[in-house]
């Protein structure tokens, strides 16, 4: 087995009833990369070794002075290569700068672009690996991967986020480069196709966009009401945002539905069913909010009554108003719920 320098120099000095001495004269200096000197002493001679980190630096001396020794006492020299200490700390060659962008270039969130990429493409979203963490700890050099699909990106940096947002940024890169490719693909094959088939694909996508506002929960040209302002003036925002025209139709609809709920709430204490006509009081009220242009939601919420429903509605102003409605059934906490909408639109719009 071999020997470290250390020990083969420790079992010599043992035999001749002495041990080497070592001293360290040189501790780094706080440079950003650390070199040690340590100055060993035995059987009258002296020798130096220096290392990136103590222990390698105590280990050159030792080789150095087992050298001095064979030379000095004419022994025979030692072999080339005796088992030398792992280096703990090692560095690349060279340390990446963290990239530097222009003032007038616009910052780019590397990583949450990458995440919206993969969401829009039907990707599995990314994963992020820690590669490798070397250096010293005060200038440590870390390397991440970026997994998407089968697509591999490193990203190597002097602090693990930049090395992140590096890793993410070219997986972005390259990605949209694909993205690119297979729509210019598409682009080609489009024009390709007879001037017959564009015509069907046209017609197809107006009436997609025609159909879309109505089917999709959160239209994106929904109008969002801005009430950004003090509490006791919710009323006049709202208001100011419709005509007077617009404004009493809203407010005698409003006022036609909230009858009919009181009426329909009425007929389920007497054990009426009402379920077609609560369906019907739904897609009226859908009808209302589409027309004064107010997106919402629907929640249904859990309560420690398990004999009682809570279902809540959230108008997408801003802020929010959020209104509740309790019932033995789905219907009847529907009920309450849009009821209770109703009477607060109608006092905010009066």
């Amino acid at each position: 087995m071999n020997k470290t320098p250390v020990s083969i120099l420790q079992e010599m000095m043992v035999k001749k009833g002495t041990v080497p001495n070592y001293e360290l004269i040189y501790d780094g200096g706080g440079s950003h990369i650390n070199t040690f000197t340590f100055q060993v002493t035995c059987d009258g001679l002296s020798a130096t070794g220096t290392g990136r980190c103590k222990k390698d630096a105590k280990h050159e001396a030792a080789k150095t002075m087992l050298e001095t020794i064979a030379k000095h006492r004419s022994y025979p020299q030692l072999p080339a290569s005796p088992a030398q200490s792992p280096m703990r700390t090692p560095l690349p060659a060279q340390i990446p700068p963290s990239p530097k962008i222009p003032p007038n270039a616009p910052f780019i969130n590397a990583i949450g672009a990458l995440q919206d990429l993969c969401a829009e493409n039907e990707l599995r979203g990314p994963e992020y690996v820690a590669i490798s963490d070397v250096g010293p700890p005060h200038a440590r050099v870390f390397t991440i991967r970026c997994i998407v699909s089968t697509f591999k990106e490193e990203g190597t940096a002097t602090t693990k986020k930049q090395a992140k947002h590096d890793a993410a940024k070219k997986m972005l890169d390259r990605i949209m480069d694909v993205v690119s490719d297979i729509r210019s693909s598409d682009a080609t094959d489009f024009k390709l196709q007879n001037e017959e088939s564009r015509k069907q694909e046209m017609m197809a996508s107006e009436i997609a966009k025609a159909r879309y506002p109505g089917l999709c929960p959160n239209p994106a040209t929904t109008k969002k009401v801005n009430l950004g302002m003090k509490l006791c003036q919710y009323h006049t925002k709202l208001k100011s945002s419709y005509d007077e025209k617009a404004r009493e139709e809203f407010l005698s609809t409003i006022s036609t539905l909230g009858l009919v709920a009181v009426n329909l709430k009425a007929d389920n204490m007497n054990n009426i069913s009402i379920e077609e006509s609560i369906i019907q009081l739904r897609k009226d009220f859908h009808e209302l909010m589409k027309s004064m242009k107010i997106d919402f939601q629907k929640h249904l919420i859990e309560v420690e009554d398990k004999s009682r429903i809570m279902t809540a509605i959230r108008l997408n102003t801003s802020p929010e108003i959020i209104e509740f409605g309790f019932g033995c059934t789905h219907y009847e906490s529907e009920l309450s719920m849009m009821f209770n909408m109703l009477k607060t639109l109608e006092i905010l719009l009066e």
